[in-house]
């Protein structure tokens, strides 16, 4: 063989072991990338059941139809939001419901309708008497009593729970970072000051703005929007790249303020077949204030109430 074919049979070889280090190396990082990114997951996965592990707590309600059949099959759901003021500046005790809302979801139109129902809303609890405010629902039968006193009222399903103590928001809100809410009116609160427009909420000044009520002229009315407003802010914050980077937080802020009867693998289907919808429709149940026996109520009309049904049966596909 020449010289100049002995070079030229060199150089490839040489060139050809040069490609397959390349590859080598580039295979390896494929595999470790993998290998990290399976761990990652994995880790990821048992930390999330580990955190529902310890929020499940199943309750009795007397809901006709079967909210684990219904979600499986991917129709639209409900699930009663509860806000406690157990750990309200300090609170310890049981606490009562001051935030009460029914959330639909539906995938097929995208959409997610909230309900607030003002918490001095006057209904009949059986063993109780026809007087009550729907908050004292959770004070006499907890969890339980309060979904069905709000399904009955309603006459609509409640397939679920969601309750979190207002001491979670402010865990929640350190976790998530700020977010940014339009707020419809000017006041100042516990030392915090919101303007009208759009203004920054964080873990130091969330429960000043979602507590406030005194200075509103709608009253609880005013409250109830803002924390339908600050609830869907940190919903669509969960979703972001930060929030998911920092999901070990956000699973300690939950785990340690949050109670539901969602199962774990409940959730993997709500992740994966409802996640669409995060178009919301914000609605409120109206009534007026009334003093009944020198108790402040607010009196909602049948008619009002037969509305905000519709549109949650509209909402669940229900026919009747």
């Amino acid at each position: 063989m020449s010289e100049n074919k002995k070079r030229l049979s060199g150089h490839r070889h040489h060139h050809q072991s040069k490609k397959r280090k390349i590859w080598s190396i580039v295979i390896a990082l494929l595999i470790l990338f993998f290998v990290i990114d399976g761990l990652i997951i994995a880790k990821v996965y048992n930390d999330t059941r580990s955190a529902v592990d310890t929020t499940y707590h199943k309750v009795k309600n007397k809901s006709e139809r079967d909210a684990t059949r219904t979600i499986s099959n991917g129709k639209p759901f409900s699930i009663l939001l509860l806000g406690t003021d157990t750990g309200d500046y300090g609170r310890t005790y049981k606490g009562r419901t001051d935030t009460m809302m029914v959330a639909v979801v539906n995938p097929n139109t995208k959409k997610t309708a909230l309900v607030s129902i003002p918490r001095d809303t006057e209904v009949a609890i059986p063993g109780h008497g026809f007087e009550n405010k729907i908050n004292s629902a959770y004070t006499y039968g907890g969890t339980s009593m309060a979904m069905n006193i709000v399904q009955s009222y309603l006459n609509v399903p409640i397939d679920h729970y969601i309750e979190m103590n207002m001491g979670g928001l402010v865990q929640l809100s350190s976790a998530l970072g700020s977010i940014k809410v339009k707020n419809d009116l000017d006041f100042t609160n516990l030392g915090y000051h919101f303007k009208k427009g759009t203004v920054t909420i964080n873990k130091s000044n969330i429960l000043a703005y979602t507590r406030m009520r005194y200075q509103d002229s709608r009253g609880d009315y005013g409250r109830q929007l803002r924390q339908r407003l600050v609830l869907e802010g940190l919903v669509k914050k969960i979703a972001t790249v930060q929030g998911i980077t920092n999901y070990q937080n956000i699973l300690s802020a939950l785990s340690s303020n949050m109670k539901t009867d969602i199962t774990f693998n409940e959730m993997k289907t709500i992740a994966t077949k409802y996640r669409s919808a995060d178009k919301v429709k914000q609605i409120q149940l109206q009534g007026y204030g009334k003093m009944i026996d020198g108790i402040s109520f607010q009196v909602v009309p049948q008619k009002n109430v037969d509305a905000v049904t519709t549109e949650l049966k509209s909402a669940l596909e229900l026919t009747k």
